[in-house]
């Protein structure tokens, strides 16, 4: 008798499986982490208890926590912003220089955000405005690495409506800020909302560049959690690793059932 051998859509279920468990398990152990009742990070938990979940919202992570969200909600609110009328001229113009525009917008894809933060760094101390900028320098560093996202998901958007949509409209007597209020940005909602959920995400989980232009009173949780980590892996940055995956987690879950945003991700163009 032949063994029978495993189709390749059987293979691609494994490898589908196996990549889920890889990226799950350790997110997994270190929930269960956050509930030891034990003073060691250790698994299984020795015990249950929500000790190091209380430690993790009180005040000192608590305001790093509202100061991340902060941070995210405003960058991902003006990357978009920025992002509407850079996709537009970028998708719906051909001008010189378009080319290396569209290097420049997509660049900080292509650098690593350590790159982008040291370079940030030395701008703004050179320019000697480091000192007084605070919030603005986290904010403005953000919106660096968040921008491409946006552009990205508008320009998808973009492109999916007929290139004569707006002179169609002209022709029914609408001036250029009724087409783009009644008639564009409906058609790219989901585009417009998805780029601002990848910037938030970007945002509200950076370390590399949040590391060079954070202060002292201006720490995003990652920051904190990172220099918390010079002393050890303590049950509570379990708790707080677990509370920085589930707000992110929390804001995906409500887009999608108020936008459909899956069925923009996922449609077939």
């Amino acid at each position: 008798m032949s063994h029978m051998v495993p189709k390749p859509w059987t293979w691609l279920k494994i490898t589908v499986v196996l990549t889920y468990l890889f990226m799950l398990i350790p997110i997994l152990v270190t929930v269960a982490v956050s509930f030891n009742a034990g003073t060691r990070s250790v698994f299984p938990p020795e015990g249950w208890s929500l000790r190091w979940w209380r430690e993790a919202l009180s005040e000192e992570w608590r305001s790093a926590i509202l100061f991340s969200l902060k941070l995210s909600v405003t960058s991902a609110v003006l990357s978009t912003a920025l992002a509407l009328p850079l996709a537009f001229g970028l998708v719906r113009h051909e001008f010189p220089g378009r080319k290396a525009l569209i290097l420049l917008v997509l660049g900080p894809l292509l650098l690593p955000t350590l790159a982008t933060g040291i370079g940030l760094l030395q701008v703004f101390h050179l320019t000697g405005l480091f000192a007084s900028m605070g919030f603005a320098a986290l904010l403005i560093g953000h919106i660096v690495i968040c921008v491409p996202f946006s552009v990205r998901t508008i320009s998808v958007s973009l492109g999916g409506l007929p290139p004569n949509l707006e002179a169609a409209a002209a022709s029914l007597g609408a001036t250029r800020w009724r087409i783009l209020i009644d008639t564009i940005l409906p058609l790219i909602r989901n585009g417009l909302v998805a780029g601002a959920l990848f910037s938030f995400i970007h945002s509200f989980t950076d370390v590399n560049l949040s590391l060079f232009l954070a202060g002292p009173a201006t720490s995003p949780i990652t920051v904190k959690i990172l220099g918390f980590l010079e002393f050890g892996f303590a049950p509570t940055l379990a708790a707080l690793s677990a509370i920085s995956l589930i707000i992110p987690l929390i804001g995906v879950a409500i887009v999608q059932r108020t936008t459909r945003l899956g069925d923009f991700v996922y449609a077939e163009r």
